[in-house]
């Protein structure tokens, strides 16, 4: 059975089917051997591309999500310290007006101690001067008299 067309430039013959079967084999054999566990690792790698790409994006998110409650937690600290300082402040300002309190009353005792203090000394000056001033009056008045009084 041999067909052969002379004006062709490919002839079809036995040869023609035994080599389109050996390239089938071959193809197969390819498929099998090559290209199958090429298009496998292909896949994994593209899995475990789409998987990186996933967890970049998942921790993208979660950066972001830790960057706003890092920034509410800010603020939260922020409000805290405004409102420490705030009542630290407003302590201070009670302390001092109990300290400028405590000062005026220390002033105000120093100062009555002070006066009777004074009024005392210059009671008793005006003894002292009023007795000296009674001796003097008397010795003035006998040198002036030229005799002695009597007591």
């Amino acid at each position: 059975m041999e067909i052969i067309a002379t004006n062709a430039l490919i002839s079809i013959n036995a040869t023609f089917a035994i080599q389109l079967i050996s390239f089938l084999i071959f193809l197969y054999i390819m498929n099998r051997i090559m290209f199958r566990p090429l298009r496998s690792t292909m896949e994994q790698r593209d899995d475990y591309i789409d998987r990186v790409k996933e967890d970049i994006r998942s921790g993208k998110e979660k950066l972001d999500q830790l960057a706003e409650e890092l920034d509410e937690q800010r603020a939260r600290v922020v409000k805290e310290a405004d409102k420490m300082a705030k009542s630290l402040e407003s302590e201070g300002d009670r302390q001092a007006a109990e300290l400028i309190e405590q000062a005026r009353k220390q002033i105000v005792a120093l100062r009555s101690e002070t006066e009777s203090r004074v009024v005392d000394q210059v009671k008793q000056a005006r003894k002292a001067i009023a007795e000296e001033v009674e001796t003097v009056t008397v010795a003035v008045m006998e040198k002036v008299l030229h005799r002695r009084l009597s007591s």
